[in-house]
């Protein structure tokens, strides 16, 4: 190897959240660090017509951007099946995001597997976070943050088989402390990658590299990222590599770095869309949108979580963007928004229908099975309806909306903890056989009871950080 190369010491592809967590604990004691993270705004590729049903599938808040979204699958070489929904590692998220992040009561769950020395590094990372965020915590607690609507509250002699459970941790709106969702922008105040760079690292000196990754090879103790901007290749050497590209593209990167060609089975939430109409008018008096409440099985509570939310304009919005024939009826969507309960349902990931398989050139496809899962949704649906409904909650109506998979957001579990074989990491997230490759993203984790991943995802990104400085 040419003697003159630069040589790295950290060097760290991805730039979404968890890799941006990551930057932020590793730069409180190391004065830089250099990034491979593409704009996706390159310039415009012939067409393909291997990605071009995804503008079709685009979410609302995607809408506007399919040209990036295109790239993003065209440069990373992805082969994206009809029947799959996968939006990758974009900067886009659901809409209960807004500097806010709501944290199942079974976030620990999944780590149970894990030394307790690793899920002690874990719950204090977790903390951290929270605190760095302007932890709020429980609603009931906090009446300036949180004004806890009564609305779903049951007595404790109900012998139902479900049972509602109090979500258990917001972050306070750190922009305005009286501003209401119906007054949150969209853009400006999402928790989302842009946001969190100019708030916490915007002075930090972090050097931006806009290629994206075409290939992973190892000398020795040393890791060569070949990339290419499009037009140039150019290649990056480092002694310890970082990858938080999203499940996805970090686990194509693996991959093609160990020459598997074998399919692999990527996890996932699939997500049910439902609106209930509420027996009574309610409102939403929180600063954010995260669900109010949680409804689960008093047994098997990795089945399904269900969860609810009062509507809002943010929501009206997007449900017209998404069906624009709705929008002559905007005015009395947004009159009767309080009468309207909005719900997800997301399942176990053991209802996964995601494959990836490397293929020649380099080529990811991405494929679900001929797997129907109506069944599944129907029994849970009607589990939940029922309940609501002897509750005395709703009206006997209800919407229900499967939006396919992969449309759920969460993807994870390809390269898991302690998991088994070339495909994993141990508990310092260092690939197997190769202990300077880092993963921090959710392809590390086998989310099963925790439906809301993202917090424990960054808060094992910003243990890595401390870990990876020793």
């Amino acid at each position: 190897m040419n003697k003159k190369i630069k040589l790295i010491d950290v060097l760290v592809i991805g730039s979404g959240l968890s890799s941006l967590v990551f930057l932020h604990s590793y730069l409180k004691k190391r004065k830089n660090v250099e990034v491979i993270s593409p704009n996706l705004n390159f310039k415009k590729f012939d067409n393909n017509n291997t990605v071009q049903h995804i503008t079709k599938i685009l979410p609302p808040q995607m809408i506007g951007t399919d040209e990036k979204v295109k790239n993003y699958f065209r440069l990373n070489k992805i082969n994206l099946s009809e029947n799959c929904k996968v939006f990758g590692s974009l900067e886009f998220g659901g809409l209960s995001n807004y500097w806010g992040l709501q944290i199942d009561p079974n976030i620990l769950n999944d780590i149970k597997n894990l030394s307790s020395k690793t899920k002690k590094e874990i719950s204090q990372s977790f903390i951290e976070l929270l605190k760095e965020f302007n932890l709020a915590g429980k609603y009931q607690n906090y009446k300036n943050s949180f004004k806890g609507d009564n609305f779903f509250s049951i007595t404790n002699k109900d012998k139902s088989s479900l049972q509602f459970e109090d979500f258990i941790i917001g972050y306070k709106n750190v922009l305005n402390k009286k501003k209401k969702i119906d007054d949150v922008n969209e853009i400006s105040d999402k928790f989302v990658p842009k946001n969190y760079y100019n708030k916490f690292l915007k002075k930090k000196k972090i050097k931006f590299h806009n290629f994206f990754v075409k290939k992973i090879k190892k000398h020795g103790k040393i890791i060569e990222v070949l990339c290419s901007d499009g037009n140039v290749n150019k290649s990056f050497y480092a002694k310890k590599l970082v990858i938080g590209s999203g499940t996805v593209v970090t686990t194509k990167l693996i991959l093609d770095y160990l020459k598997i060609k074998k399919e692999i089975k990527l996890k996932h939430h699939p997500r049910l869309f439902s609106l209930y109409f509420s027996s009574k008018k309610w409102s939403n008096k929180m600063s954010f949108q995260p669900s109010q409440v949680h409804l689960k099985p008093r047994k098997g509570t990795e089945l399904f979580t269900a969860d609810f939310r009062p509507g809002n304009k943010l929501i009206i919005d997007s449900i017209i963007q998404f069906k624009k024939y709705l929008a002559i009826f905007k005015p009395i969507l947004n009159y009767f928004r309080f009468n309207m309960i909005f719900s997800n349902t997301l399942l176990n990931s053991k209802f996964s229908n995601i494959y990836l398989k490397l293929e020649n050139d380099n080529i990811l496809r991405i494929y679900s099975k001929n797997k129907k899962i109506d069944n599944v949704f129907k029994y849970t649906s009607n589990l939940v309806f029922n309940f609501l409904r002897k509750q005395k909650k709703i009206l006997p109506l209800r919407i229900n909306y499967f939006p396919g998979y992969g449309s759920d957001f969460h993807y994870f579990g390809t390269l898991q903890i302690g998991g088994k074989g070339k495909l994993s990491v141990n508990e310092k997230c260092q690939l197997t056989n190769n202990k300077n490759i880092y993963i921090i993203d959710g392809s590390v984790f086998n989310f099963q009871k925790n439906k809301y991943p993202l917090g424990l995802i960054l808060a094992n990104a910003k243990r890595i950080a401390k870990r990876i400085i020793d």
